[in-house]
């Protein structure tokens, strides 16, 4: 069975009472949880990962985030995120994440993040270069 692809989820209810409020960002199984800050203009990814895949819940900020299958001839795809966005990138696909804004945000991973295990897993790419992710980031400037 092969399932379909989904790159935005929604996160749970929210529970508000007199002290505040509890959100359910996700009720998935992961091994590791990750604050990431990336400055404006900078760029983060830019890999693919061999067999993680991730959950990125984005708290301050908006990204300009590209990805695509790596079969070949594979539809490059692109979304504005922002602040409360849910979204998953599974293994097998190359992403690059550009930063419109200061951002803060989790990343929630199935495989364990030592440095060696991420390392191992990874695969580096240049998604930057190609120009026509160059020609959508210059838009978004």
């Amino acid at each position: 069975m092969n399932k379909r692809f989904k790159f935005a989820h929604k996160t749970g209810k929210v529970f508000k009472d007199k002290r505040g409020y509890l959100l359910k960002i996700l009720d998935k199984g992961f091994s590791a949880c990750v604050e990431i800050f990336s400055k404006k203009g900078s760029l983060r990814a830019n890999h693919y990962h061999k067999k993680d895949e991730h959950f990125c819940y984005i708290l301050k900020g908006k990204i300009l985030f590209f990805y695509r299958d790596r079969k070949n001839g594979a539809k490059l795809n692109y979304k504005v995120l922002k602040k409360g966005e849910l979204f998953f990138t599974k293994n097998q696909q190359d992403h690059l994440a550009y930063f419109l804004k200061n951002t803060h945000f989790l990343s929630f991973s199935k495989r364990k993040r030592s440095q060696f295990d991420y390392e191992k897993d990874l695969v580096r790419i240049n998604m930057h270069l190609e120009p026509k992710v160059r020609n959508i980031i210059l838009k978004y400037k």
